[in-house]
């Protein structure tokens, strides 16, 4: 690490120091596991000391790039055994064998010499490098802590259109039966005998 990072983050530890966090991690038998601080459930050390990523760290390399003066200021979260104890934890964790440095989701974790008490979070963006991570291994960057406390988008809902409700049919009202009525023969009267014998030439003055 050169001497104006390491410049940097002294200035942050002095500045960390001053302003503090408010958190509710407390120590725990294990190696790592969960607490409570500002910035949701993070991963934690057994002391309850919050634990960090380094974004130099190549991931799944099975190396710190953290070395030297680096480790003044972040010093490595170890395991007592190859085994970590672990809880609440869904992330894979492994450790790298050399140190028994623990690894989550492939990558080393490390502390802050900047945070006091359980629970402080004063690493986080330190250098722009150095995150909070999540009980999954998520590393808490201020984009993915935006996403997180952001409640899921949801489209205006749409008002649909009520489908034309059909109106209730009328009730079939049987065709009325129009009774034929008798037509009332029109009576022709009979022809007199005397109009009978004009029509027929017979009558008289009928020439």
């Amino acid at each position: 690490m050169n001497l104006k990072l390491i410049g940097k983050l002294s200035l942050s530890v002095a500045l960390a120091l001053i302003a503090g966090s408010v958190s509710t991690a407390t120590a725990f038998s294990g190696d790592i596991g969960v607490g409570a601080s500002s910035l949701g459930n993070i991963i934690i050390d057994g002391k309850g000391m919050t634990a960090y990523y380094y974004d130099r760290d190549v991931p799944n390399s099975g190396v710190s790039t953290c070395t030297g003066a680096c480790l003044t200021h972040w010093p490595i979260i170890a395991s007592a055994t190859s085994t970590p104890v672990i809880q609440g934890i869904s992330a894979k964790v492994t450790i790298i064998a050399a140190t028994n440095q623990i690894v989550v989701n492939g990558r080393p974790i490390y502390t802050f010499a900047g945070d006091v008490k359980p629970g402080d979070t004063n690493g986080q963006g330190v250098g722009e490098v150095w995150y909070v991570i999540s009980p999954s291994g998520v590393e808490l960057t201020p984009a993915e802590l935006a996403r997180a406390t952001t409640a899921p988008s949801t489209s205006p809902t749409a008002t649909a259109t009520p489908s034309p409700s059909k109106s209730p049919k009328s009730p079939i009202v049987p065709k009325k039966i129009i009774s034929k009525k008798k037509v009332a023969k029109k009576k022709v009267a009979k022809p007199t005998a005397a109009k009978v014998a004009v029509v027929r030439g017979t009558g008289k003055g009928s020439y």
